[in-house]
């Protein structure tokens, strides 16, 4: 997942979560943002030992990934309890 920026996003109203924000930017899948999105914003992880919502006027980086603002989410492997990696049945 190349990311190539980040963009400042402020929090003004309530109830807003870090997987909402994601949504908000992308409009589609975007696995391993959120996740960048923590490692980028340590700020966040103190506030979520209490609540999942931010607070209002938090300042919040969110990476940007070319690939899923053009529209092409990058796939995820899928493992599964009945077939091997190479896709044959046990």
């Amino acid at each position: 997942m190349p990311i190539t920026g980040f963009e400042l996003y402020q929090v003004s109203s309530d109830y807003v979560t870090v997987d909402l924000i994601v949504w908000k930017r992308y409009r589609t899948r975007a696995p391993g943002i959120v996740e960048l999105m923590m490692d980028a914003n340590p700020q966040i992880s103190h506030v979520h030992r209490t609540t999942p919502f931010l607070p209002v006027g938090t300042f919040v980086r969110v990476p940007i990934d070319p690939s899923l603002v053009i529209g092409r989410p990058q796939s995820l492997p899928q493992d599964s309890l009945w077939t091997d990696r190479a896709g044959y049945r046990l």
